[in-house]
């Protein structure tokens, strides 16, 4: 009885992480909302809508993809595997001769 619980148990949590990976990556895909400003600008050619409502539209996709994107670009971590083999610097102030 406790094989065949193990074995629900695990293919129920297995099923479960798959629903759950594929809901993430959905929410993290931003195609949809493209696709809903690429449809907005269409009815802004054809006149079905003005540019104010435009305006809002892509104002709040845009604001939406941001908010998408932003984890994506989060900050740069490190393992302590990893080695530095070189570093780059770029000045921002004009070189002055001393």
């Amino acid at each position: 009885m406790f094989i065949l619980d193990s074995i629900l148990i695990g293919s129920l949590r297995f099923v479960l992480e798959k629903v759950v990976a594929a809901a993430e990556a959905e929410m993290n895909d931003d195609t949809a909302l493209r696709d809903q400003l690429l449809e907005a600008q269409m009815q802004l050619e054809l006149g079905e809508i003005t540019e104010k409502e435009f305006a809002r539209i892509e104002r709040d996709v845009l604001a939406r993809i941001r908010e998408i994107k932003r984890p994506q670009q989060g900050a740069l971590t490190m393992s302590p595997e990893d080695k530095i083999t070189g570093v780059d610097i770029e000045s921002f102030e004009p070189d002055e001769e001393r």
